[in-house]
């Protein structure tokens, strides 16, 4: 999600409670009353200097925040839902909350310090300040970003809406720039065809195979791209320029049948590009030569052999080949006379 943040130094407060320290993994007892972001940020760090002593951040350290407005994919803030940010020399913590009745309440809190590489995963209740520990504090590994990753597909809006259970899968995995940052590949298979929720959209009801490509860096997705053209961030394809379009017609035509079968090499150019007023869309217009007349795999049958000179359109839309038409007449797709 996208945020705007607005600096503010944190008043914290001077009365907090000491909570007693628990083992890895368990809760700490319930205190009195209801606690605010502060004070809940405050209960965590009494809990994790007694629970890990060597390495939670020093009792000494100033920590600055400041409220960050969170938003939707479009940019607009999401109602019911908060956060403040927490900074001191080495570490940051976000703390993350619904706006519901304080009863209810409960702070969600990451702790990471992208210079020493360690992580926490936590929650304090409100009501009485119990400490939860969800991922005990630990250094960074490829491993803990493997899950991460793992966890990000899971949640997004393409693999809830159609992905199949038990086809997910990490296939590589790669160093990226950067401390403690990796991209790893993901493949998963879907029922349908199409990206996001699909709500409302015609979808092909096939078994659509998809590859994600996921970059965690200090335990935090930074980008996130299926099968090169979908961003999974914000939820939309990514914006294709004219040398890709042409990449992609090119190679479509390259690979058609009639090229294959007879198409000169060194004959074939890109004449031309049009600009359909879709977004994300070029038609690139190639011209080649074949060796004989006709269209398609000819094999066995009798052709004339004298050099055909052919212009294909070929429309690409969000990286894909929507439309593909051979001197106005032979649909590329699906290889037949219009």
């Amino acid at each position: 999600m996208r945020r705007r943040a607005m600096p503010m130094i944190a008043a914290l407060l001077s009365a907090l409670l000491v909570l007693v320290g628990c083992a890895p993994g368990e809760e700490t007892p319930p205190t009195g009353g209801f606690l605010d972001p502060d004070a809940a940020f405050e209960s965590m760090l009494s809990w994790l200097q007694a629970t890990y002593p060597d390495a939670a951040p020093d009792d000494g350290l100033a920590w600055v925040s400041e409220d960050v407005v969170v938003t939707d994919a479009d940019g607009q803030p999401l109602v019911g839902a908060a956060e403040r940010r927490y900074t001191a020399t080495g570490w940051v913590a976000d703390v993350t909350w619904a706006v519901v009745a304080p009863e209810h309440l409960v702070y969600q809190i990451t702790l990471k310090s992208p210079v020493l590489g360690w992580f926490w995963e936590g929650s304090v209740k409100a009501q009485g300040g119990r400490v939860s520990e969800d991922t005990g504090l630990q250094q960074m590994t490829e491993s803990l970003a493997s899950e991460l990753a793992m966890e990000y597909v899971k949640g997004s809006p393409t693999y809830i809406a159609s992905g199949m259970s038990g086809s997910l899968v990490i296939v590589d995995s790669l160093q990226a720039a950067g401390a403690y940052a990796w991209t790893f590949v993901l493949d998963f298979e879907s029922r349908h065809s199409g990206y996001g929720y699909d709500d409302g959209q015609p979808v092909l009801q096939v078994i659509t195979p998809h590859r994600a490509a996921v970059t965690v860096a200090s335990m935090e997705v930074v980008e996130a791209v299926m099968d090169g053209r979908w961003d999974m961030m914000k939820q939309q394809f990514v914006p294709m320029t004219e040398k890709q379009a042409g990449d992609i017609a090119g190679l479509f035509v390259r690979n058609s049948p009639t090229f294959v079968f007879d198409g000169i090499l060194g004959t074939l150019e890109l004449a031309e590009t049009l600009y359909p007023d879709v977004e994300n869309t070029f038609t690139l217009v190639f011209r080649f030569e074949s060796a004989h007349a006709g269209y398609g795999d000819r094999t066995g049958q009798v052709l004339a052999e004298v050099i055909t000179p052919h212009e294909a359109h070929v429309t690409v839309q969000n990286g894909s080949v929507v439309s593909a038409l051979m001197d106005g007449k032979w649909d590329m797709l699906q290889q037949k006379l219009v």
